[in-house]
Formats: structure tokens, C-alpha cells, sequence
């Protein structure tokens, strides 16, 4: 696991990219940001503490699908 991977985006649940990465491996159909982070959210509740995470998870999310 590289250090980016193991970079926390989520305090509140202590959600890593990596964990946000799994949670968008396991889903087969991708549609839009949007949907894709209420997908990664359902799977690693990150964003349910304090919502401070919200824009980064949404900035995670773009690159994995771009990449």
C-alpha cells in the first residue's frame, strides 16, 4: 500500500483512498460523481461525522474515474 493510498480523506470514520478505491471497484456500473459518492458512502460512511470530507471524497471519486 503506497502512502497516497493510506492518506485518510475521512477523520470522522477513518475512510482512506484506498478504502474509497475498494468501494468503487465493488461497484460494476458507474454513472456520475454524484451517484458514485452516495455509492461510496453507503459502503464506507465516510462523510456521516461532520461532512467536512464531502468536497475531497467528490475530488478522490474524479481522479479514480479518470484514471
Amino acid at each position: 500500500m503506497t502512502q497516497e493510498e493510506n492518506k485518510v480523506i475521512c477523520n470522522c470514520k477513518h475512510v482512506t483512498v484506498l478504502d474509497i478505491e475498494r468501494a468503487l471497484n465493488d461497484h460494476d456500473k458507474f454513472e456520475d460523481v454524484n451517484r458514485e459518492f452516495e455509492h461510496v458512502q453507503e459502503v464506507t460512511h465516510c462523510s456521516t461525522g461532520c461532512g467536512g470530507c464531502h468536497d475531497k471524497i467528490l475530488d478522490v471519486i474524479s481522479e479514480l474515474l479518470n484514471a
